[in-house]
């Protein structure tokens, strides 16, 4: 495990919770989840339901169309034309909750790491680089957004694949190339994530990643 490796911190859910947190989905009523689950803990259950997720800062979307990805990693999954989703709640928050007018750019990563044959807990980054001045805190570059689930009919996961210095990884990475019509909005704010947020310089990262194209996250520490 690298240092710049976060995991998420651990919830048990009772029995209770996961009545109330099914009641919820059922009736696609948010206002029945029990305020002492946090809203990133009924996003990874949902996931464990078979249902994917897609966040944006964008809300009201009713459908979303296949796209081709600006996207500067190395494999190619990731620069496929459709609708883009995740298997994992924090991932799809990442995406939701960076804020389209200060963020010009954003280094993240949800994995899971093979070790004797088994996956490890999932493994998380997240980086943003600001379109303005510098900033010293990651979190100013968060604003409220909205994590849409999605049926996982028609959709693809990326494969298990060998990562230079990691080893075999399993990223939560699928794509549809059809429309998907969502099943439910969440809305998500800020204080809902529970993880570090960093900062970088994005001509700097842009400029290491042409060097090495799996140095992730060519940060130091």
């Amino acid at each position: 495990m690298r240092p710049w490796m976060l995991q998420a911190p651990q919830v048990i859910l009772s029995a209770a919770d996961r009545t109330a947190l099914q009641a919820a989905w059922q009736a696609r009523d948010l206002t029945r989840l029990p305020a002492t689950v946090p809203r990133w803990v009924f996003l990874q259950w949902l996931t464990g339901q078979g249902l994917l997720l897609h966040g944006s800062p964008q809300s009201g979307i009713d459908t979303f169309e296949p796209r081709l990805p600006h996207d500067l990693s190395a494999d190619e999954f990731s620069k496929r034309a459709g609708v883009f989703a995740a298997s994992d709640g924090l991932w799809a928050m990442m995406y939701a909750l960076r804020d389209p007018v200060q963020v010009r750019r954003m280094l993240n990563v949800a994995l899971r790491l093979e070790h004797g044959g088994e996956w490890s807990a999932p493994h998380y980054f997240l980086s943003l680089a600001p379109c303005g001045p510098v900033v010293t805190s990651g979190r100013a570059l968060l604003s409220p957004g909205t994590v849409y689930v999605l049926p996982s009919a028609g959709f693809e996961q990326m494969p298990p694949h060998d990562w230079p210095g990691l080893g075999r990884v399993q990223e939560p990475h699928w794509v549809s190339p059809q429309p998907v019509t969502p099943l439910l909005a969440v809305s998500v704010q800020p204080s809902d994530f529970p993880l570090p947020v960093r900062t970088h310089d994005a001509a700097q990262v842009d400029a290491l990643c042409g060097q090495d194209p799996w140095g992730f996250p060519w940060l130091d520490g």
